[in-house]
């Protein structure tokens, strides 16, 4: 990727008034957005271009968000992919689910989109230093 580029997130998600907003956030604080509303439009997508992050709601039709996040990094593989899952199931036992699908952070709807923000760039950084080590 070119020093210039700006980071690529794609966001999976259903529900257009959480997709949308989240984006029109992101595309103001530089990054090249593109939204997914399900699993196979997602893979899809990554097989064309592979994000440099992905944000993934966990109901999604027709494939679980955390199947979803699992088959993205292997995709990725072996170069590291961040995967937030973001949700409206706000137990602990969903995100102790999130986190054994190898999600890098979990984030309950709506999000707190600063804290969001902050999290994003910490693992933008933290993949792009594994990818050049």
């Amino acid at each position: 990727m070119p020093d210039d580029a700006k980071p690529f997130i794609l966001i999976i998600d259903d529900m257009p008034d959480v997709a949308g907003p989240l984006a029109m956030f992101l595309e103001m604080k530089g990054y090249e957005v593109r939204q997914a509303r399900d699993g196979q439009e997602a893979l899809s997508m990554a097989r064309e271009r592979m994000p440099d992050l992905a944000i993934c709601d966990v109901v999604l039709p027709a494939m679980m968000g955390w199947e979803l996040c699992q088959r993205l990094k292997a995709m990725n593989a072996p170069l590291p992919l961040p995967v937030i899952m973001l949700t409206a199931k706000a137990t602990e036992l969903d995100e102790v689910r999130s986190y054994e699908a190898s999600a890098d952070d979990h984030f309950t709807k709506p999000p707190d989109m600063n804290a969001m923000l902050t999290t994003i760039e910490r693992l933008l950084h933290e993949a792009a230093s594994a990818k050049n080590s």
